[in-house]
């Protein structure tokens, strides 16, 4: 019988690794693999909307209001609105990156 697994959606490899090692029951082994956003995920526009925000912005508050839009835009599907909820906060990523990376 095969088990449904969890789907769970991060910004970097690294947050997904800590976050599969806090909850494994196996020794910290997790399956944390790649995904392409879907094509129903508004790329362009998610990093456009990112850019506009401060980096310092808190990623609770990021995460809220991308759900928030895309469930206004009519994303009912749970699984959708968290592949854009990461992917906003993966471009949140790489902005603060580069304000660190050129200090400004």
């Amino acid at each position: 019988m095969r088990c449904e697994l969890v789907l769970a959606y991060f910004p970097t490899a690294a947050e997904a690794e800590k976050a599969g090692t806090a909850a494994s029951t196996r020794m910290g082994r997790i399956s944390a693999l790649p995904v392409k956003p879907r094509l129903e995920v508004p790329t362009g526009q998610i990093r456009w909307i990112v850019a506009a925000k401060h980096v310092g912005e808190e990623d609770g508050e990021l995460a809220e209001d991308f759900a928030d839009r895309a469930k206004r835009a009519g994303a009912a599907e749970a699984d959708l609105i968290a592949q854009i909820v990461a992917y906003a906060l993966a471009c949140h990523r790489a902005n603060q990156a580069s304000v660190a990376h050129f200090r400004l």
